[in-house]
């Protein structure tokens, strides 16, 4: 016999409370790492990531107000700037200081100490370094595309496009992610903490590593997601938006969007259908 729908609401419940036993630095990443630990088989899977995911502009607005939004538009449009163009696309130390930097630390934790260092580097050094990790970053092929035999020369692109970006004082693999998911959010995710503490098991950190080990996860569920979004409605899932889906449900924890973590994880609905066999059952009695 078939277990009920109760019993599989257990089991759910059971295998949650296993994951989200760890302890996390970063609030809300709990629940993060529950809508990890659920299945990403089917289409009803997919379609639960979809739902987080349109609750991004409003934890951008929990966390931030009005101020990270724009931010985050600012961003998509520099990104749809470099898109438009063929082989020049490049950071200038403006965007860099007024709209990298400001959204990275508006969306995440300030880390103020870095402001001299990333203000000592020169404008012509901005620029030069982020076209080169730009074009690395251009040569890679998406997930979708990709022989086998692509794969490890893609990670040495990876690499090197983050090593490059690094030239510049005070960048680091996190702010260096922040600028190449923006120009190919098919290959790399951005390090956020929340990321980083879910999908890597050791003590959170921001070495090229830890980065390539996460987006390599980013990358994975991605290709997880698009498959279980059925023949046909493939191939738009990203490691970005994988990030941005882990990102926005640890937010809604941290900020008690509770409605919201209840629409994702489908709560309301089964505690219903629980409710109304109960109902049922005991109307047969």
């Amino acid at each position: 016999m078939p277990p009920s729908k109760r019993s599989r609401t257990k089991t759910k419940t059971s295998a949650a409370a296993t994951v989200t036993s760890r302890k996390y630095t970063r609030p809300g990443v709990e629940a993060a790492a529950r809508l990890l630990s659920l299945p990403r088989s089917s289409s009803t899977d997919e379609h639960r990531w979809n739902v987080a995911l349109t609750y991004y502009e409003s934890m951008l607005r929990s966390k931030g107000g009005e101020t990270l939004v724009h931010l985050d538009e600012r961003r998509n449009a520099i990104a749809r700037e470099w898109n438009s163009v063929d082989n020049t696309a490049y950071l200038t130390k403006d965007q860099l200081m007024d709209v990298i930097l400001k959204w990275k630390f508006a969306k995440g934790k300030p880390r103020n100490a870095l402001i001299p260092l990333l203000q000592s580097n020169s404008p012509q050094s901005v620029m030069e370094y982020s076209k080169r990790a730009l074009e690395y970053a251009s040569s890679t092929s998406s997930p979708s595309t990709k022989e086998s035999s692509d794969v490890q020369d893609e990670g040495n692109t990876i690499s090197l496009a983050i090593k490059e970006l690094c030239h510049l004082k005070g960048v680091g693999p996190a702010t260096a992610s922040a600028i190449l998911s923006m120009h190919n959010p098919d290959i790399f995710a951005f390090m956020d903490d929340e990321v980083i503490e879910c999908l890597y098991e050791g003590k959170r950190g921001y070495t090229l590593k830890i980065y390539e080990e996460v987006n390599a996860r980013c990358m994975e569920i991605a290709g997880e997601l698009n498959s279980a979004a059925g023949p046909g409605k493939g191939g738009e899932w990203t490691p970005y938006q994988v990030g941005q889906v882990l990102w926005t449900v640890a937010t809604m924890k941290a900020w008690k969007e509770e409605e919201g973590l209840s629409e994702v994880f489908e709560e309301r609905e089964e505690c219903t259908e629980d409710l109304e066999g109960e109902k049922k059952s005991k109307r047969k009695r």
